[in-house]
């Protein structure tokens, strides 16, 4: 049986506890269904023509079963009913939103999010239409009785499956079950604060496990660090001396200072980092540059300071050329 529920959203001062987002579409939290109460039905709009009204009891049991909850979930939003049940085939000329999956019990009501992302229905809900009017199928027990506070009834809903939630400008129930009620508010919004920091926390404790990481490498890294940089000490001892201490240098400092002793102050200082790179390796393939020099240095003359200094690129090549000769004997460069 097909079933329109309607409840209040509220007036509409209490539309700002809505949450807009970047796009323009609007969240807000409306309170959907209420439980344990009778509510006055015409007897056509339950197929009982033959009664003019029909009391019908909303059992907590059947209300708040997790079949019947999770049916709200990712159901479509509309404005006012559709002629007929939402299915593929008339979603998209009915659907203003939808039902967020977070469907939650709030004391004695079905508590849901609704994202409207049509301008129609946000205008709508801006301009004073508050209400909420839940379309269901379900079952009914036509077993009369009382319910909990006295009230008769003339039969139970059961087996209730939410068809669509729909944006209407009247409800059946009052201002219980609304948008933006004021504790409500406050109590979603400090649920969302404390959801945040805890997000923000873990992010931040991410981060620094992250960089500690990245500064401590494993055994193998700082065994291959401990290899390369004893390497380039001994290759500096040989142009520098057995004396030199790198204590506290960093490679580049320890090269510079080796190709300072091989060119010059004056000449290393010109020379960018990666020139001094290129430079060590030459002066660390040569005779030792702790003793003086007997044959001429074209990547020491290139990168002297004359008034016809070359070009960088023809210092570069010079010190290409170099490498290049490096091994050969002296009478057959």
């Amino acid at each position: 049986m097909h079933i329109f529920d309607r409840f209040s959203l509220g007036p509409a001062a209490e539309i700002a506890g809505a949450r807009p987002l970047g796009n323009g579409a609007l969240v807000v939290q409306a309170r959907a269904a209420r439980a344990g109460n009778v509510q006055v039905y015409r007897g056509d709009e339950v197929a009982r023509p033959d009664l003019a009204q029909v009391r019908i009891y909303r059992d907590p049991d059947e209300i708040f079963r997790p079949e019947s909850l999770r049916s709200f979930g990712h159901k479509p939003v509309t404005l006012d009913h559709p002629a007929e049940a939402v299915t593929p085939r008339t979603w998209r000329g009915v659907a203003r939103g939808h039902v967020g999956d977070e469907v939650v019990r709030d004391g004695e009501f079905v508590r849901i999010p609704m994202l409207l992302a049509d301008s129609s229905a946000i205008a709508a809900v801006q301009g004073g239409r508050r209400e909420v009017s839940v379309g269901y199928t379900c079952d009914l027990d036509w077993t009369p009785g009382t319910a909990p506070d006295g009230s008769p009834y003339d039969a139970r809903q059961t087996r209730i499956v939410v068809d669509h939630v729909a944006i209407v400008a009247q409800g059946r129930a009052g201002p219980d079950c609304r948008i933006g009620d004021a504790d409500l508010t406050r109590r979603l919004a400090e649920a969302e604060a404390r959801a945040e920091a805890a997000e923000t926390a873990l992010a931040r404790r991410d981060g620094e496990v992250a960089a500690l990481r990245a500064r401590v490498p494993d055994e193998a890294a700082l065994d291959a660090l401990a290899a390369e940089r004893g390497a380039l000490v001994t290759e500096a001892r040989r142009i520098l001396g057995d004396a030199f201490d790198p204590g506290g240098l960093t490679p580049e400092a320890i090269r510079r200072a080796a190709v300072a002793r091989a060119l010059g102050e004056a000449e290393a200082a010109a020379l960018s980092p990666a020139a001094i790179e290129g430079a060590f390796r030459v002066v660390a393939a040569g005779p030792c540059a702790a003793a003086p020099r007997t044959t001429p240095d074209p990547l020491r003359d290139a990168l002297r300071h004359r008034a016809d200094a070359p070009t960088p690129e023809a210092a570069h090549a010079a010190m290409v050329e170099t490498l290049r000769n490096a091994w050969k004997p002296a009478g057959a460069r």
